[in-house]
């Protein structure tokens, strides 16, 4: 059985240096910053990555895919620390680009075992439709990853961003809303003073914190009527769909009744039509359970969320209880159809 994985992540130390170097320059709290960052090192243990694995995308990647049963992965720049979004315009519009060659790069050196999506200055939404455009048509790539909400704390619904989506439903491709680092006000307030000092790090992002953040994003994006103007937008999202299947009848309980209320349809409605969802390596049959019911086969993608979960990617899948035909659907047959590649 062919297996395509979706949510698979690099970073360059280019990157990784500019907006280093550009945070470094922005005034903070020296003992916030401290805390911050032993907050991280001593939560995030189970997710600890080297920057050789998120770096190397030639030879060892391609030997790890072999040992793990993976035939292709979809590469992304996905370092949610180092986010090119919080950069001004005129650094992450350059710097996205330079990310975009290098994914298809990569893409063009081992053609049959990788594919790309971009990634996005989304603080400038011009920009970021132009990027996308240049990304699918001239360099290849088959979507875009975004990396949470625009300088940390703008949803995607607001007007201004409503480029972004329409080249995306005119080039027919998906958008991967992935979470990123939750603003320092939501940290701060929902996300500290627990003991020891790791678990506000873990809680704050892939524990609990980010996958609330990026399920109310998608929602959010529901709510805003976005689909009723783009009904063939296409958005993917992780985690087992980051929350929001589990509450879909008591969104469609909540929401439809509300005064004013623009849309066509019960959330649910656009949810099961518009979004795809992947596990990003959390292989639990529960979670699985859940989301084919709601969701059906067609909708279920495969990643693993590498280099930050790793192990063999297949087993899992080929020992879940559902039929093989099905299993062939989510290993790689929605996600061929999904990005036109027969």
């Amino acid at each position: 059985m062919k297996l395509i994985t979706a949510e698979e992540h690099i970073s360059m130390p280019y990157a990784n240096e500019a907006i280093n170097q550009y945070l470094s320059t922005q005034p903070a709290d020296p003992k916030a910053l401290q805390e911050f960052g032993r907050s991280f090192a001593e939560g995030l243990v189970a997710y600890a990555v080297t920057p050789e694995e998120m770096q190397n995308i030639d030879d060892k990647r391609i030997q790890y895919m072999d040992q793990n049963g993976i035939d292709m992965q979809i590469l992304s720049y996905g370092d949610a620390s180092t986010n090119p979004d919080m950069l001004p315009a005129e650094q992450s519009i350059p710097l996205t680009q330079k990310i975009n060659n290098d994914i298809a790069a990569a893409v063009k050196r081992h053609p049959d075992r990788y594919l790309g999506f971009a990634t996005l200055p989304i603080s400038d939404p011009e920009a970021a439709a132009q990027e996308l455009k240049r990304a699918v048509t001239e360099l290849g790539l088959k979507g875009a990853l975004i990396l949470g909400t625009a300088k940390g704390n703008q949803f995607l619904d607001a007007p201004k961003f409503m480029p972004i989506f329409e080249m995306a439903t005119q080039l027919d491709v998906p958008l991967y809303i992935h979470p990123s680092m939750p603003s320092e006000t939501i940290r701060q307030n929902y996300y500290s003073g627990m003991d020891p000092i790791g678990f506000n790090a873990i809680m704050a992002t892939p524990g609990w914190g980010w996958h609330m953040e990026a399920g109310l994003h998608v929602t959010r994006l529901i709510l805003s009527g976005l689909f009723d103007k783009l009904p063939n937008l296409k958005l993917i999202s992780g985690h087992w769909g980051e929350f929001v299947p589990y509450f879909l009848e008591r969104l469609d309980e909540a929401t439809t009744p509300v005064v004013g209320n623009p849309l066509a349809h019960p959330v649910s409605y656009y949810y099961k039509k518009n979004v795809y969802i992947t596990p990003s390596g959390m292989y639990t049959w529960p979670q699985m359970q859940l989301v084919l019911t709601e969701m059906g086969t067609d909708h279920v993608l495969w990643a693993q969320d590498y280099p930050y979960v790793k192990g063999n990617a297949r087993d899992f899948l080929d020992n879940t209880n559902i039929a093989a035909v099905d299993k062939e659907k989510i290993a790689h047959g929605n996600i061929e159809k999904l990005l036109k590649l027969k």
